[in-house]
């Protein structure tokens, strides 16, 4: 059986268009439901945290829904708390994607099977509100079936991003 931290770390980095060996991926902890990760990307450290949803419910009958909410750090690109969200599923062309924390709604525009802020102000604000909050869910129009609901538990969220933090260089 293969361990999750390694499903989870391949998923990822296969969905970034990456080239690369798996086995380059340090794993930088569990913390709660999320992980972090660290690698090397030509000369540039590259640091994320991720978790998979704990819930999901919708999409297309008997196919796979899984879903990832990720937080990248690119410091030599100049890139910090990057949100994104990878549904395996794929998103409805020109789609918008909902994520809440508590009150707060945040609105992720979609290509393919990834979707983002809008902009690093929207990254931020997006952080913030993910190291508040309990959970934060989805709603999302997959490429082909019912909507997408999903729910990601933010326990271990602060520390996981502490650890990718750390591992970037990132002071906050």
């Amino acid at each position: 059986m293969i361990a999750r931290p390694l499903v989870i770390a391949v998923t990822l980095l296969a969905s970034t268009g990456t080239a690369f060996a798996a086995d380059t991926t340090k794993r930088l902890g569990k913390f709660g439901e999320w992980e972090s990760f660290a690698y090397t990307e030509g000369s540039a450290k590259v640091c994320y945290l991720a978790a998979t949803a704990g819930k999901v419910t919708g999409g297309e009958k008997g196919k796979p829904t899984t879903t990832y909410l990720i937080v990248t750090h690119r410091p030599g690109a100049k890139g910090v708390d990057e949100v994104s969200i990878n549904g395996t599923y794929g998103f409805k062309k020109d789609s918008k994607v909902e994520l809440q924390v508590g009150a707060m709604k945040h609105s992720l525009f979609t290509k393919g099977d990834r979707a983002w802020a809008d902009d690093a102000k929207a990254d931020k604000a997006i952080i913030t509100s993910l190291q508040k909050g309990k959970e934060a869910t989805l709603h999302a129009s997959p490429a082909k079936g019912a909507d997408i609901a999903a729910a990601f538990p933010l326990s271990g969220f602060s520390d996981a991003l502490s650890a990718a933090d750390k591992a970037c260089n990132i002071k906050r």
